[in-house]
């Protein structure tokens, strides 16, 4: 299996890999094209004559290109976690979360980083996007126990990165909340926990977060005041 013409190109364009002209389409693939832009709100023009997209943009596009069916793999194959952090970013953002990527915080001796952080009352996800291939047991049991910590961290320093958050998340004020680690992989399998987190693959991420008042209960979490 290989991905089609217009995948292809427009992924090499979003991802600076190649230049193409735009009189070399068919009609058919202008059509198809163009059926993927609206996602973005692109015509075919500004979007060919356009070198920079933003992360936003990038993440759209491709997300809507999985849900079309294309292959994750070889969809997967031409990305890096940046780009696979934007994916999932794109997919709280459906969701209507707030969104924030890469947060970073320390404490007295280490600094970490949450790769997103997403927030819809009452929920706040600390999010680790696992765009590793590695789907052994061992492996997502240590990822799970990992990110269970940073968040424990997290917790901690609450107090000091508190004004980010609310800027950053429009978190509300004198409002209770609830703190969940979340590990969300490319790889598809059923939704496992480990250690009370929960793993989760990109393609089940939407239905997941429509069913979160189900699962809160089996999930860690730590209650946080907004003050």
């Amino acid at each position: 299996m290989r991905l089609d013409t217009v995948t292809r190109i427009i992924l090499d364009h979003i991802l600076e890999k190649d230049e193409f002209d735009i009189p070399k389409f068919s009609q058919n693939e202008k059509f198809k094209c163009q059926m993927i832009l609206q996602s973005i709100n692109y015509s075919l023009d500004e979007f060919f004559n356009t070198t920079k997209f933003s992360e936003t943009e990038k993440g759209k596009i491709v997300y809507t290109l999985l849900k079309q069916g294309k292959s994750a793999t070889l969809i997967m194959e031409k990305l890096d976690w940046k780009g696979f952090e934007h994916i999932i970013s794109t997919i709280f953002d459906e969701s209507n979360y707030s969104v924030m990527t890469n947060f970073r915080f320390k404490d007295e001796f280490t600094k970490y980083e949450i790769d997103l952080l997403a927030f819809k009352f009452p929920y706040l996800f600390a999010i680790y996007c696992k765009r590793h291939n590695t789907g052994s047991s061992s492996f997502l049991k240590n990822s799970a126990e990992k990110q269970k910590e940073r968040v424990e961290i997290l917790f901690e320093q609450f107090p000091i990165i508190l004004e980010d958050l609310i800027s950053n998340l429009t978190l509300p004020i004198k409002r209770k909340i609830l703190l969940f680690p979340l590990i969300v992989s490319w790889r598809t399998y059923s939704l496992q926990f480990y250690s009370e987190i929960p793993i989760v693959s990109y393609d089940h991420l939407s239905g997941f977060l429509q069913e979160i008042d189900e699962y809160r209960d089996v999930m860690f979490s730590l209650s946080l005041m907004v003050d």
